[in-house]
């Protein structure tokens, strides 16, 4: 798979950007967005340098998905990963 195309399977829904607390095994989501984030559009105003700007962004790549816990089930990324692994 290209990056072009790993990029594509985002649908821009926006939960990666909003602040999460991890108690435990428990992930917490909030609603506090990313000051970035237009919550309405749910783009990205600073999308294409969205790892310079020192907001905590992460590089969401398939080896990134695998690990982290904190992205939503709903997640493109998660689901494409989840169904990579199951054959």
């Amino acid at each position: 798979m290209t990056e072009e195309q790993w990029e594509n399977l985002c649908r821009r829904c926006g939960l990666c950007c909003f602040e999460k607390y991890i108690d435990g095994e428990r992930v917490i989501h909030t609603s506090i967005a990313c000051r970035h984030l237009d919550i309405v559009t749910r783009d990205c105003r600073v999308y294409a340098k969205r790892f310079s700007v020192g907001e905590g962004c992460v590089q969401l790549t398939p080896a990134v998905v695998e690990q982290v816990r904190w992205l939503p089930a709903e997640c493109a990324y998660v689901r494409h990963v989840k169904k990579r692994r199951q054959g």
